[in-house]
């Protein structure tokens, strides 16, 4: 990969953390921490100025939150026990019966499976296509066998993560994920830009 795209694996593990974990975990409560007292602006390394001075300023105004008011949003966004506003599952988007493992999502697994790619359920036991396990596959994917970044871009995440963000973000009632949602979206556009991919 070029010296433009070296930066995606620490970024997309961050912020698939950020999609996939609840803030309250040792390790989340950290990157929580230190996403809300980075300077986004001139540290994070993709998207503009403008786009990234946006999701900055949301970021800041949830450092007065406290992890458990986060803690509740995380779950009032991807875990219930209500309908969720903006579910977190790619088959949701993709799939005419809008239904979680649809076919989209078998797809992804087979992929992974052809392409030689052990699925990592996690305790969650979540969907493979659950965004934050999507952004983990894409890190692991920049490290471990980038000639398949490009495709798992076009095939399986860029076809439907553009309109989760934006319904995260209308969902979100709290600063913090309205602010992962835009820094999410910016850097998988930007990267996708870099790598010359159609949106």
């Amino acid at each position: 990969m070029g010296a433009d795209f070296a930066n995606a694996a620490p970024c997309a593990t961050l912020l698939g953390t950020l999609l996939m974990e609840s803030p309250k975990s040792d390790t989340t409560s950290k990157i929580v921490r230190g996403l809300c007292e980075m300077d986004l602006v001139n540290e994070w390394p993709y998207g503009t100025a403008e786009e990234k001075k946006g999701a900055a300023l949301l970021l800041k105004e949830a450092r007065k939150l406290s992890l458990e008011t986060l803690d509740r949003e995380f779950h009032h966004l991807f875990v219930g026990p209500n309908d969720l506003e903006a579910p977190p599952w790619g088959s949701v988007y993709l799939d005419s019966e809008a239904v979680v493992f649809g076919d989209s999502c078998m797809s992804l697994v087979r992929w992974m499976k052809e392409n030689g790619i052990a699925s990592q359920e996690g305790p969650s036991r979540e969907p493979a296509d659950q965004i934050g396990r999507m952004f983990m596959l894409l890190a692991w994917l920049c490290e471990n066998d980038p000639d398949l970044v490009d495709e798992y871009l076009q095939q399986h995440l860029l076809t439907w993560a553009f309109r989760y963000f934006e319904q995260l973000e209308a969902a979100s009632e709290g600063s913090f994920y309205r602010g992962v949602a835009k820094l999410a979206s910016t850097t998988l556009s930007d990267i996708a830009a870099q790598r010359g991919l159609k949106i």
